[in-house]
C-alpha cells in the first residue's frame, strides 16, 4: 500500500524542513550584519504595530460582530518562506495555520500560476491551513524590486458558506462532501485586480452574500494596508536591514522560549479530555489526548491515546497544531507581544493521523469551530500547564487550568429580521468565558477565553439592534462548587434571550453539556457544566404588559422541552425563551487549601452560601459573616479523614 503524504490533500498538510518552491520564484533572504539597538527596537514596534493595524483595519469595516467585537479573525506577518513572525492579540489558534497556509501556496503555487506581485490567495481548505472552512484565510506576498520578501495573512471567520445548517457549522455531515465548500488557495486578487469570477463563485455559496462581501472587502483592505505598511519600512530602512530585524525577532523570540524551557526538567506529560456526541443524537464518549515531551531544549507533542476520526467532530492537523499552539503561546511565550515565531523552531509534531484531532479525508470539519478547536486547546492547555507546574518557581506561576472543552454559552440562530431580511447570528459564548484559576490567583470573571486577548462581549444593546431579541438578563455564575480550588475559576455568565419584531426565529446549534468537560489542575474542582434552556409558551409577554423583565425562567409559567447535547434545530415562537450558560472554567489545587478569609468573602458577596463554603471548602461562617477558625480545622480534618477513608466508614 503507497504510503500516505502529510500533503494537504490526502491528510493534513505538514511542510517539509525544506520547501520546494520553483526557482522562478526569487526570494530576498539577505539581511544586514550590522543592527543598531535603537533601529532595531523602532523597526520591531513597526512591525508589530502593521499587524495590529491590519486586524484593526478588519474590525473598524467589517460588518459582522463576531468579527468586529469577538474578535473571531487573525493577523500575521510571515516571512519569505512563510514563517510566521508575529500574530495579532486576536484568536490565537488561527496564527500558526496561516504558515501552513503560505508554505503550501510556495509549494503548489509558485510554479503554476505564479506568485506575483499584487496578487491574494484565498484559502478555506482544513486540510491545508485553516480550522473550519468559516476561517477563511487570504495570504498575499509583499514583493521588493522583483523579490518576494515576506507575506501578510489574516483569517476571518464568516457568517455563512453554505451547507446544510445556516451558520455553516453541519454537525451531521457524513464527509467533507456534505460539508460547505472547501477551496484549496487560488488567487482572489491577480496583480492587484480583484478577480470577480472568484468572489461570485465564494460569495455564491453562501445564504447572507451582501454580508460576506463585506467581511471579505474588510478583510482585502487589511491586506493592503499592511502590505502598504511593510513597503514604506522597507523605503525608510532598506530591505536587509528590515529583514535582518524580521529574522532578529525570530532569534529573540528562541532565545526567550529556550531560557523557558531551562526551567522545566526533561519528562512526558499528557492531558485528557472527554467530550461526547459526534454528531445528533448519538451518545458516544470520545477522547481528546495531548502528549508533551520535553527533551534536549525542544518539545515534541503528539495526540497518541486521541478517538479514531467520527462524526462532525473532526480537526486535521492544522487544527491541532493551532490549538498547541495557543496554549504554548499563552503559558510560554506571554512576555513576546505577539512576536513569538521564533518559538515553532523547538517545537516538534508526530500526530497520529486518522484521529478526531488529526483526521485523514475527507472526514468533515465545519463544525470544529464550535466542539473540536475549544476542545484541542483544552486539552493541550492541561498538559502544557501540568508540564509549568513542575518548572522552577519564576515560570511555575504561569500555569492556568483548563478553559471550556467547548464553546460553551454560545448558539447560531437564523430567521427574518424585523426589516424583512434573513438573517444569520452566531452569539460567540467564549465572549463571556470565565479565566480559569491559575497557580497565583483566582481567575477572572467574565473575561473571555485567554487564547483570544482582545475579545469582547458584545453589548446588550448592540444585540438588540442587530438582530431581533430582546436580553431578559446577562448575570454571573454562582461560584459553587464549579471551579473551587486553592484557586476558583472567574465565573462564567448565563444570558437568557425572547425574540422580539420578528415571527420567525430558529436556534440551529447549541450545547448542552451531559457532564463537566473541563478538569481541575493539580486538585482542583472542574468546571461547571455548561447548559442550554427552552421554555415554551411562558407568559412572558404579559409580564412584559406589566412592567415586569422576568429575571428567573424557572418563575414563569410554560413548558421546559428537553434538550439534548447536539440536537436538531428548535423553532422558537414569540412566547418561548432560551438561555445559555459559559461555565464557570477548572479551580487549582486543593479546595480545601483555600483561604478561609476568601471564603468569607465570597459568601459576604453573594457568590457562596454558607453551607456551600462548608461543605465544598471546609470553611464555617459565623452569624455575623465571620470566619470561625476552631469549627474550620475540625471540618476540614474531617473531609480530608473521609477522603483518605481513615473515619473508619466505607
Amino acid at each position: 500500500m503507497a504510503e500516505i503524504l502529510w500533503d494537504g490533500i490526502s491528510r493534513g498538510y505538514m511542510p517539509p524542513d525544506e520547501l520546494k518552491v520553483s526557482p522562478r520564484l526569487n526570494l530576498h533572504t539577505r539581511g544586514s550584519s550590522e543592527v543598531d539597538p535603537i533601529t532595531y527596537e523602532v523597526v520591531r514596534n513597526t512591525l508589530l504595530n502593521i499587524n495590529l493595524e491590519h486586524g484593526q483595519t478588519i474590525q473598524k469595516l467589517s460588518i459582522s460582530p463576531i468579527t468586529m467585537l469577538s474578535r473571531d479573525l487573525q493577523c500575521a506577518l510571515l516571512t519569505e518562506n512563510g514563517d510566521v513572525m508575529c500574530l495579532g492579540p486576536f484568536l490565537l489558534y488561527l496564527g500558526n495555520m496561516q504558515g501552513l497556509a503560505t508554505k503550501w501556496i510556495l509549494e503548489n503555487r509558485s510554479e503554476d500560476p505564479g506568485i506575483e506581485d499584487g496578487d491574494i490567495f484565498m484559502c478555506n481548505d482544513p486540510y491545508i491551513g485553516t480550522a473550519h472552512q468559516q476561517d477563511t484565510c487570504l495570504s498575499a506576498p509583499v514583493f521588493w524590486q522583483g523579490e518576494l520578501f515576506c507575506w501578510v495573512a489574516n483569517t476571518v471567520h464568516y457568517s455563512d458558506l453554505g451547507g446544510s445548517v445556516p451558520g455553516s457549522f453541519c454537525v451531521d455531515s457524513k464527509d467533507m462532501y456534505e460539508d460547505p465548500i472547501c477551496i484549496p488557495p487560488l488567487k482572489l486578487v491577480e496583480r492587484r485586480h480583484l478577480r470577480v469570477d472568484i468572489q461570485q463563485l465564494f460569495l455564491r455559496q453562501s445564504r447572507v452574500p451582501n454580508e460576506l462581501v463585506m467581511d471579505l472587502h474588510a478583510a482585502i483592505a487589511g491586506i493592503n494596508v499592511a502590505r502598504k505598511r511593510v513597503v514604506k519600512l522597507i523605503e525608510s530602512y532598506g530591505p536587509d536591514m528590515v529583514k535582518s530585524i524580521m529574522y532578529r525577532i525570530m532569534d529573540a523570540g528562541e532565545r526567550a522560549f529556550a531560557e523557558k524551557l531551562s526551567l522545566i526538567p526533561d519528562g512526558r506529560w499528557s492531558e485528557r479530555v472527554y467530550t461526547e456526541a459526534a454528531c445528533s443524537g448519538d451518545r458516544g464518549i470520545y477522547v481528546s489526548q495531548v502528549n508533551i515531551t520535553k527533551k534536549d531544549g525542544c518539545l515534541y507533542i503528539d495526540n497518541e491515546g486521541t478517538s479514531p476520526q467520527a462524526g462532525g467532530i473532526n480537526n486535521t492537523f492544522a487544527g491541532f497544531l493551532g490549538g498547541v499552539m495557543a496554549a504554548v503561546n499563552v503559558m510560554l511565550a506571554y512576555d513576546l507581544a505577539g512576536a513569538s515565531g521564533g518559538i515553532s523552531r523547538r517545537i516538534k509534531f508526530n500526530p497520529v493521523p486518522g484521529t478526531i484531532t488529526c483526521a485523514d479525508w475527507p472526514a468533515p470539519t465545519s463544525a470544529a469551530g464550535q466542539y473540536n478547536m475549544p476542545m484541542v486547546v483544552s486539552t493541550a492547555t492541561g498538559a502544557v500547564a501540568k508540564m509549568i507546574s513542575c518548572a522552577e518557581k519564576p515560570l511555575r506561576r504561569e500555569a492556568i487550568g483548563m478553559p471550556d472543552v467547548h464553546a460553551n454559552g454560545g448558539c447560531i440562530s437564523n430567521g427574518i429580521n424585523r426589516n424583512g431580511y434573513y438573517f444569520v447570528s452566531m452569539n460567540p459564548g467564549m465572549a463571556n468565558a470565565s479565566f480559569p484559576a491559575t497557580l497565583g490567583e483566582d481567575g477572572f470573571s467574565s473575561s473571555g477565553e485567554f487564547f483570544v486577548p482582545g475579545m469582547e462581549a458584545t453589548n446588550v444593546e448592540e444585540n438588540e439592534l442587530t438582530y431581533p431579541l430582546l436580553t431578559l438578563y446577562r448575570r454571573h455564575n454562582r461560584a459553587g462548587a464549579a471551579g473551587a480550588g486553592f484557586h476558583r475559576s472567574g465565573l462564567g455568565v448565563e444570558e437568557a434571550w425572547v425574540m422580539h419584531g420578528t415571527d420567525r426565529f430558529n436556534l440551529e446549534i447549541y450545547n448542552n453539556d451531559s457532564f463537566a468537560k473541563c478538569q481541575g489542575l493539580m486538585g482542583g474542582n472542574p468546571g461547571g457544566r455548561a447548559f442550554f434552556r427552552v421554555r415554551k409558551n411562558t407568559n412572558v409577554r404579559s409580564q412584559f404588559e406589566q412592567g415586569i423583565m422576568p429575571q428567573n425562567m424557572d418563575a414563569l409559567e410554560g413548558e421546559e422541552i428537553g434538550v439534548i447535547f447536539k440536537g436538531p434545530r428548535i423553532v422558537i415562537g414569540v412566547d418561548d425563551i432560551w438561555s445559555t450558560n459559559a461555565p464557570n472554567n477548572a479551580g487549582y489545587g486543593d479546595p480545601l487549601d483555600r483561604d478561609p478569609a476568601a471564603v468569607a468573602a465570597d459568601v459576604a458577596d453573594g457568590w457562596l452560601t454558607a453551607k456551600e463554603a462548608e461543605d465544598v471548602f471546609g470553611v464555617i461562617i459565623g452569624e455575623a459573616g465571620d470566619v470561625n477558625a476552631e469549627s474550620t480545622i475540625l471540618c476540614r480534618g474531617k473531609q480530608r479523614a473521609l477522603r483518605s477513608g481513615k473515619d473508619g466508614k466505607k
